[in-house]
């Protein structure tokens, strides 16, 4: 009987230290790290008068990123309706630039770039002395 409540009470706590690995497997300090390291990618590209292949699909690499980032910060970290609103508009500018580095438009990308930075500037305006974010 030992042995049978031993490995259900096993079961059950490797059970939950799964799940909790899975669901907080990133905190926002650590996404909008990531993200910003993306967008620093993105920045040193931005001023270019012309851009090669190479360079439109780090564009998108980095959009990519930024875009699934905060999808997953929307999605799991915060369930504020502002919150999600200024992600939404992250992850709109973040695929507006794939789309442009698809169509090999280094304007629209600058453009988006621009708003992308606002967008991120909105919100931390807003959460990152609550939420203590890194940028």
């Amino acid at each position: 009987m030992r042995l049978k409540k031993s490995i259900f009470a096993g079961t059950v706590a490797l059970f939950v230290t799964a799940m909790a690995s899975v669901s907080y497997g990133q905190t926002q300090s650590e996404l909008c790290k990531k993200m910003w390291d993306n967008f620093q990618g993105m920045r040193a590209m931005t001023g270019l008068s012309a851009a090669d292949d190479a360079q439109f699909a780090k564009f998108t690499e980095h959009a990519k990123s930024i875009s699934s980032d905060s999808k997953t910060s929307m999605d799991s970290i915060s369930p504020d309706k502002n919150y999600k609103v200024l992600n939404e508009e992250a992850i709109y500018h973040a695929n507006e630039i794939e789309k442009a580095a698809s169509n090999k438009d280094l304007e629209e990308i600058q453009v988006q770039f621009r708003r992308l930075t606002i967008a991120c500037r909105n919100c931390h305006k807003i959460y990152k002395s609550e939420l203590k974010l890194v940028p």
